[in-house]
C-alpha cells in the first residue's frame, strides 16, 4: 500500500457512507459508536473557524451537526443524545439512558422510520429508542449535506487532513 493523502469529503464517503453501512450488518451496536463519532465529525466540518485538531469542542460540534444537519426531530434531544448516546458510548460503551436496538428486534413495526426516534414507557419513565438503520439513514443523509457543500478557498475541508500508508513511507531516507 501506498501513502496516500486522505481529503475530509473522501473520508465521509469512504468510511462513513460504504463501509459504516457494511459493519452495521455486522455489528449494529458498536455502530452507534460510529455514527456518534461521525456526526462529531460531520460538525468539524461544518465548522469553518476551527482547525481539525482543536480540543474540547466535541459537545458544540456534535450539537450543531443534529441542529444543521439532521432531521428537525433529533433537535430537541441534541443534549441527551450527546451526553448519553455520544459520551456513554465512547467512554464506556453503553447508551446511558437511551434504548438502542436494530430493525430485526421490531418485528412488528412498533418503532417506524417516521416516529424515529421513538420512545417506550418503562417503570414510569419514558426512554427514547434508536433503531440503528434509522439512525444511520439519517447520518447518511446529513453527510450528504456536507459533500453538496461547496467550501471557501483555505478551508481545512479543501486540504487533506489524514496521511495513510506504511510508516517507513513516513520516516526521511538518509542522504549518502
Amino acid at each position: 500500500m501506498l501513502q496516500r493523502d486522505i481529503y475530509p469529503k473522501d473520508f465521509i464517503k469512504e468510511h462513513f457512507i460504504e463501509k459504516l453501512g457494511e459493519i452495521i450488518l455486522i455489528d449494529p451496536y458498536m455502530s452507534f459508536l460510529l455514527v456518534c463519532s461521525g456526526i462529531e465529525f460531520l460538525g468539524k466540518c461544518i465548522d469553518s473557524k476551527c482547525e481539525w485538531r482543536k480540543p474540547g469542542l466535541s459537545k458544540k460540534h456534535f450539537e450543531n451537526a443534529i441542529i444543521e444537519l439532521f432531521p428537525e426531530r433529533y433537535h430537541d434531544l441534541r443534549k441527551q443524545m450527546y451526553s448519553n448516546l455520544r459520551c456513554g458510548m465512547v467512554h464506556m460503551s453503553g447508551p446511558g439512558t437511551i434504548i438502542v436496538t436494530q430493525n430485526k428486534n421490531d418485528p412488528y413495526g412498533v418503532h417506524p422510520y417516521k416516529k424515529h426516534p421513538d420512545y417506550v414507557k418503562t417503570d414510569g419513565k419514558e426512554l427514547k429508542v434508536f433503531v440503528i438503520e434509522y439512525f444511520y439513514f439519517d447520518f447518511v443523509e446529513a453527510c450528504k449535506k456536507v459533500l453538496s457543500k461547496d467550501f471557501e478557498f483555505g478551508d481545512k475541508m479543501n486540504d487533506s487532513f489524514l496521511c495513510v500508508g506504511p510508516v517507513a513511507s513516513l520516516i526521511p531516507k538518509d542522504k549518502d
